[in-house]
């Protein structure tokens, strides 16, 4: 879909939000304070009526997408949240469900999460990776069959750090150092094992992505890495997350 009409759509759509954002938390101090601007309240009504009408637009392209007979399926995807993901996608560029994974900022380098390093050039879409996230938790809110997914690895991840000698606490019950909560002395956060069991469903709903755009597009397909070529017998492919 990484058209260059959709590109700017993407991209306008990204930065009228923020503007909204700004001019509403302005909006909440004025108020605070027992005040009104004219141009804030002006400058908000026009930004939300950009953003609506860019939001239509997104719409209809998402409407179009090649893989829209499959997306439009799965429970808890919007055409809005979906609309912001693979706006921001070259599919041929994407040879390798890896690729995807990578430019989406979910990579894995030499058994670890890739992060930024400093002075060095991110390998990621900063912006694709947000709304990733923001379609997981979409994913997660409705509880669908990615829901269960998510849940299924939540457990499972658990399982493994307890067999291993942590002990998983909340978040906020973590040892603190220098102002922060850090993982020390066998203990694990509950956060930490959220966010890595949502981390494995996007991946996994990346590559349904993938794979039905690709299929769309007369592309050539594979099963991702782990499955292919390590021989992992639990892939299950994207038409049991649909309904």
């Amino acid at each position: 879909m990484k058209s260059n009409q959709a590109i700017m759509l993407a991209n306008t759509l990204y930065f009228i939000q923020k503007a909204r954002v700004a001019t509403q938390v302005r909006q909440s101090h004025l108020a605070k304070n027992k005040n009104k601007c004219e141009l804030t309240e002006e400058i908000m009504e026009k930004s939300k009526d950009l953003e609506d009408w860019l939001n239509g637009k997104l719409k209809e392209q998402v409407k179009a997408h090649p893989a829209y007979f499959w997306f439009s399926k799965v429970k808890g995807i919007g055409d809005l949240n979906i609309g912001k993901v693979v706006s921001l996608i070259d599919i041929r560029e994407a040879s390798m469900v890896s690729k995807l994974w990578r430019y989406a900022g979910f990579g894995v380098i030499n058994g670890k999460t890739e992060r930024p390093t400093k002075g060095q050039k991110l390998h990621y879409n900063k912006t694709l990776k947000s709304m990733c996230w923001r379609l997981a938790k979409g994913l997660i809110r409705v509880k669908g069959a990615y829901y269960d997914y998510y849940i299924e690895q939540k457990n499972r991840i658990r399982e493994r750090l307890v067999s291993e000698g942590h002990k998983i606490v909340p978040s906020n019950k973590l040892p603190i150092e220098k102002g922060k909560h850090i993982e020390k002395d066998g203990k694990f956060g509950l956060g930490h094992v959220d966010m890595m069991a949502m981390r494995k469903m996007i991946k996994l709903f990346l590559s349904h992505l993938w794979l039905k755009w690709r299929e769309a597009e007369g592309l050539e397909i594979s099963k991702p890495y782990v499955h292919a070529i390590k021989g992992h017998s639990d892939y299950r492919g994207p038409d049991e997350f649909i309904g």
